[in-house]
């Protein structure tokens, strides 16, 4: 009996030793994408969502749930990979992963969510990764409840990139007013280095009993990038959504089908496969001890 709980201690700080440990806080889940290579993802973490249309958003992409578009790569990291397919027309494929759980920060508490990622490098990519859009972002558990919808549900981006921004990357709050418009003004922007692995994160800090002093925070590489308080929101019921309810993660890597998308516009030039993946190295939720 010694030797198997012994067994299992030493399975356990290994897997733990996986993800990077953030002081004053514990991993309360995380997936650091061990496994066999081209294996998918593990489908009690993940939901792999197929969507067929995603015209509404100027995208051009379906998500499947198939391995080519998202899988191990069998050295401890998850690549999602955009493909192309048939010629007349011209169609994309690629993976959208959403945890399954959701997690709130409760007062009198911190929750950080991180993850480790790369993308191409868009700054010296001329038109070849025009329409790539790789995304670590999240969004209200209301919105998979069916209790609100779009923006109501809450939203934040914490890295999104495109070739048209260059070596910019732009972290974003997503929310609606009182009087039910959209409000995505909130955002702040930093520069990063394209075709290399960073560390991006979100904290939500709770520990402050005075809601306007509490904090949202996004982060790249340990620094801080962007932070929105409760004051900087003014009315408690949006400060709730955004800072007191559940969200789960969403990793995605989607095309551009219009030049009025986010994106850009995909182009016969924009390469597919392995050199225009999104590759993940962990995802991880900490919470304050």
């Amino acid at each position: 009996m010694f030797s198997q709980l012994a067994a299992l201690s030493i399975l356990l700080m290994t897997a733990c030793a996986s993800i990077p440990k953030n002081p004053g806080y514990r991993a309360v889940w995380y997936d650091d994408f061990n496994g066999i290579k081209g294996a998918m993802v593990d489908s009690s973490k993940w939901n792999q969502v197929t969507i067929k249309n995603a015209a509404t958003l100027k995208q051009i992409q379906i998500y499947t749930d198939r391995a080519s578009n998202a899988h191990l790569s069998g050295d401890g990291q998850l690549y999602i990979v955009p493909k192309k397919g048939g010629t007349s027309p011209r169609y994309w494929s690629s993976a959208r992963l959403e945890s399954d759980g959701s997690w709130a920060c409760k007062a009198g508490e911190a929750m950080i969510f991180q993850s480790e990622i790369r993308v191409p490098d868009f700054t010296n990519a001329l038109t070849k990764y025009n329409g790539l859009w790789p995304a670590f972002w999240t969004k209200g558990q209301s919105c998979r409840d069916g209790t609100a919808k779009g923006f109501k549900c809450g939203e934040w981006d914490i890295f999104e990139v495109t070739n048209n921004m260059g070596k910019i990357n732009q972290g974003t709050l997503h929310f609606e007013n009182l009087d039910g418009a959209h409000n995505g003004s909130l955002h702040g922007i930093t520069q990063y280095a394209g075709g290399v692995y960073h560390t991006w994160a979100f904290k939500v800090d709770r520990r402050n009993s005075n809601w306007k002093k509490q904090s949202l925070t996004w982060y790249v590489d340990g620094k801080v990038f962007y932070h929105v308080t409760g004051a900087t929101i003014g009315i408690f019921s949006e400060w709730k959504i955004l800072a007191q309810s559940p969200f789960f993660i969403i990793l995605n890597l989607a095309i551009g089908g219009e030049a009025g998308s986010y994106g850009g516009l995909a182009t016969e030039s924009t390469v597919d496969g392995f050199e225009a993946s999104m590759r993940v190295k962990y995802v991880a939720v900490y919470k304050s001890n």
